[in-house]
């Protein structure tokens, strides 16, 4: 079991971790394997069923059901005996300590790690949240992308099922192919993309050659990019631009920026002008020791521009796991430093993949194959750790 007895002279400490994200699952993991001692830790989760984002695409596309995106949460921490919360944080009473939980409870922590993502910007314009699909929450977006199928088959007039996907960065392209793909193979009729971005082009922070892979893909595949293209609401059945242009569509997938959860602005911590958290090297807030943050939600005061990709959560994982043990035992804590590149795959459906590295860029089947087996492998970690938990095997 993960809790050492508790005594009066010795009362345990108490951890707090908020979100099950990629950096998170991987404690829950390493705290499996050997946990800290004297230590009571508790999970605080809006919902206990964890989504890889990174597999959403394949969702999407028709490799993948919803089920193989799944980790179950509740049972991988029952498994290392931490309680899990189910409820959603709203803020943080840094003096004294707490947690504040939705519906006035509260919970008190020794120390506390955030990795709780991001959600999409914009949501507050006009329409937006009426007549668009978000991307955030990600598993609210898996369950209703069922929906967006239903009404291209119920599109029964004649002509092309139009889509806006608004917001050209990696989730952006990403989406923009697959779910052309997908509502072709499933209604058999045309499908017309657009994806809209305020930027001057798509993925205006990778490799120069990955985006031409994309432009040129997109051009063949009939996908319009429309980039400095502004949208400043949206009504049934359009999109409104800054000079007034009214774009068609019969369906609003929003793939905007990221941008932090109010939980920090709201709660009086130091966040960046997108509200994520300002963290330290250590992934410890600023100001604050007893606060750590990792993934997307957090922004790293001495390498403010590092991208919001889940491959840095995936990294952070192994050093939070030891920082929160060495915080623990008032040992020194070791610094973060991202890499300065990282593997890019891109999945662009009809079973092909875009990729970058280095600099360089290829496409083709193989590469789907490759970000297949590295997706699976990493899913497989933990959803065998479910299993085992339920007396099942996959």
């Amino acid at each position: 079991m993960l809790h050492a007895p508790v005594t009066h002279a010795n009362p345990p400490r108490e951890l707090v971790l908020v979100g099950a994200g990629h950096a998170h699952i991987h404690i829950l993991e390493g705290f499996a394997v050997d946990p800290p001692p004297n230590t009571r830790v508790t999970l605080v989760v809006d919902t206990a069923t964890a989504v890889y984002s990174g597999m959403v695409p394949g969702f999407v596309e028709g490799r993948y059901r919803a089920r193989d995106l799944h980790i179950d949460v509740r049972s991988l921490a029952h498994r290392v005996g931490v309680r899990v919360v189910e409820t959603r944080a709203v803020g943080i009473d840094a003096a004294r300590r707490r947690i504040l939980l939705e519906g006035g409870d509260s919970i008190g922590y020794d120390l506390t790690s955030f990795n709780i993502g991001s959600t999409v910007a914009h949501l507050d314009l006009p329409g937006v949240r009426e007549h668009g699909l978000p991307t955030r929450p990600i598993g609210r977006f898996v369950q209703q992308f069922d929906e967006l199928i239903e009404r291209a088959r119920a599109h029964g007039n004649g002509t092309p099922f139009r889509v806006i996907v608004v917001g050209a960065g990696a989730g952006g392209v990403e989406l923009a192919f697959t779910i052309q793909y997908r509502l072709a193979a499933e209604t058999g009729r045309r499908i017309d993309v657009r994806l809209l971005d305020g930027a001057p082009r798509v993925m205006r922070h990778y490799p120069p050659s990955l985006i031409r892979r994309i432009t040129r893909l997109a051009a063949a595949r009939g996908i319009e990019i429309l980039c400095e293209r502004k949208v400043t609401a949206a009504e049934a059945g359009a999109v409104v631009l800054t000079d007034g242009t009214r774009l068609a569509c019969d369906a609003l997938v929003w793939v905007t920026g990221a941008v932090g959860h109010s939980v920090f602005t709201e709660s009086g911590l130091a966040t960046d002008d997108r509200g994520f958290l300002r963290v330290r090297s250590t992934l410890q807030a600023q100001r604050h020791d007893d606060i750590f943050a990792c993934g997307d939600c957090a922004t790293l005061i001495d390498y403010p521009l590092t991208p919001k990709a889940g491959v840095y959560a995936v990294r952070q994982g192994p050093l939070i796991t030891r920082n929160l043990r060495a915080a623990l035992a008032g040992q020194p804590l070791q610094r973060y430093r991202p890499q300065h590149d990282f593997l890019t795959l891109l999945n662009v459906g009809d079973g092909m993949a875009i990729g970058a590295k280095w600099g360089r860029s290829f496409q083709g089947a193989w590469v789907m194959t490759l970000k297949d087996r590295i997706d699976r492998r990493f899913m497989r970690r933990f959803q065998l750790a479910s299993a085992t938990e339920h007396g099942n095997t996959p």
